[in-house]
């Protein structure tokens, strides 16, 4: 980047902070209601990042140029600017809820507002049980404390999983989980498919919609599960993810972005985007954190 990286004493205090190892077992961490969960999660999932603070303070410092306008993807969708460069940040919370705490904070030092899509079927949020699904103590609390960051929260959708592992309707549970969030006082606008094991060995979540569907059903082990019954807005959502109005996608998947110069060639690619272009970033909180 041609521009000059400048740091404000506040933000200087995060990178700090932020690159520091998080500890889960002082006292201090026991007051967190979700502690018991991060504890269990931090120790298997923290080994797996691979980015540092750093280049993500690298990224933000980018963002922050006048040029940008960032946005949570529900603003960002129906956000059209020729005088800027639109950016739609996106985070899908796999693993590692904890990062993307951290992750958000991190944003909300620059002012930069994103969204995070919390995945109902992973270990983090709870566990299924006689078609049910029993979430974690203290998890709540969490997501709304991402919420109050000034972060959109949405749904990782895995529906596909739901229905074909678990046995429970996607329409009864996704309706649960509606009622989750409004009950803590989140409004949740849209979703943002999960590439579950599953929707690997079938066809992408985003297809139990209706608007996406590209044939009735789906076989799993000789059994049959119907597609596309009902429609985004049948089920609640204003939008998914992969189907919003962008031009450049930029992702971290599997930890490596899609540039062969990783995070240089991504603020090359910033720095070369022209106002009136539109960009989702996907960033995985499970990646970001590297010691």
């Amino acid at each position: 980047m041609k521009s000059v990286f400048r740091i404000s004493p506040v933000v200087l205090f995060l990178l700090i902070v932020s690159g520091c190892e998080h500890q889960t077992d002082t006292g201090e961490a026991h007051h967190n209601p979700w502690w018991k969960t991060e504890q269990i999660v931090r120790s298997q999932f923290d080994i797996m990042a691979v980015f540092p603070w750093s280049d993500y303070h690298r990224l933000m410092t980018a963002l922050s140029e006048n040029k940008f306008v960032v946005l949570p993807i529900n603003e960002m969708r129906t956000r059209f600017d020729t005088n800027k460069v639109v950016v739609g940040l996106r985070h899908d919370i796999d693993e590692n809820p904890f990062k993307a705490l951290e992750m958000a904070e991190i944003e909300r030092g620059y002012g930069i507002r994103s969204t995070y899509f919390v995945l109902a079927t992973s270990s983090y949020y709870g566990h299924f049980d006689d078609g049910k699904v029993i979430r974690n103590e203290g998890m709540d609390s969490l997501y709304k404390r991402i919420s109050d960051t000034g972060a959109e929260i949405g749904i990782h959708n895995d529906l596909l999983t739901v229905m074909i592992e678990y046995k429970i309707d996607p329409f009864e549970f996704n309706s649960w989980e509606l009622g989750f969030y409004k009950d803590l006082g989140i409004p949740v606008h849209g979703t943002a498919s999960h590439g579950s094991q599953i929707a690997k060995e079938t066809v992408p979540n985003y297809e139990i919609f209706s608007d996406f569907a590209k044939q009735p059903s789906v076989d799993y082990m000789g059994k049959e599960y119907p597609l596309g019954i009902k429609s985004l807005k049948d089920f609640g959502f204003d939008y998914e993810s992969y189907f919003i109005d962008y031009k450049i996608y930029f992702s971290d998947s599997r930890g490596q972005w899609n540039d062969p110069q990783g995070i240089s060639g991504i603020l090359d690619k910033l720095e070369k985007s022209k106002p009136g272009d539109r960009i989702q970033i996907l960033a995985h909180p499970d990646w970001w954190g590297k010691n």
